[in-house]
């Protein structure tokens, strides 16, 4: 199963319905696809190509909903990190992910000062960040503003194909990249629809 393809289905077939709803706004499954589409297209813009790495330090919102799908979508890997993280944290997981592109709140850009030039694999126009502007980052919606919504086209995705990589807490030593392929996370999707009929 390739779970990039349950979005636009719900697009095509029940586009009107409600698919989220976060911070006081409402998306149909059709709004929300096309959101997710342009993030795709946006980082595919930005240079990245199947199976590399883009980190997150976002809270719960559209922008961390729309990071996983357009991972589900682009066969990008997404690494998700919390925003507790204080800055040697952050730093030894974007290294030990290989993360080439980072996706932020603005309110991360202090940390982020710190620690971008020890990240060398992390080009200086691949750090976005969301909800406003800082010298030296690109605004994550002028990066959404500069592509379109059209779907971003089949990336020949297969099962084993990883989708996340999640960091476990630590409290035993160095966190731990847990790597979820495509096919762990739509046996995820399958489990949940039969136990919570979700």
């Amino acid at each position: 199963m390739n779970i990039g393809t349950l979005l636009p289905r719900h697009a095509r077939y029940r586009g009107d319905h409600i698919a989220l709803v976060t911070q006081g706004q409402q998306f149909s499954y059709r709004a929300l696809n096309a959101y997710v589409n342009r993030l795709a297209n946006a980082l595919i813009a930005a240079g990245l190509r199947k199976g590399d790495k883009f980190a997150t330090v976002l809270g719960n919102g559209l922008p961390l909903m729309a990071a996983y799908w357009a991972a589900a979508r682009t066969g990008f890997v997404i690494v998700p990190m919390s925003p507790l993280l204080q800055e040697s944290g952050l730093q030894t997981l974007l290294t030990d992910s290989d993360t080439r592109l980072v996706i932020g709140d603005v309110a991360f850009t202090p940390v982020f000062d710190r620690i971008r030039d020890r990240l060398p694999l992390i080009d200086a126009d691949r750090w976005l960040v969301v909800g406003g502007t800082m010298p030296g980052y690109r605004a994550y919606e002028d990066a959404l503003a500069s592509v379109d919504d059209s779907d971003p086209g089949d990336r020949n995705l297969v099962d084993a194909d990883e989708f996340n990589i999640m960091y476990s807490s630590g409290t035993t030593g160095l966190p731990k990249g847990i790597v979820h392929s495509h096919y762990v996370r739509a046996m995820y999707c399958t489990l949940f629809s039969q136990a919570w009929r979700m």
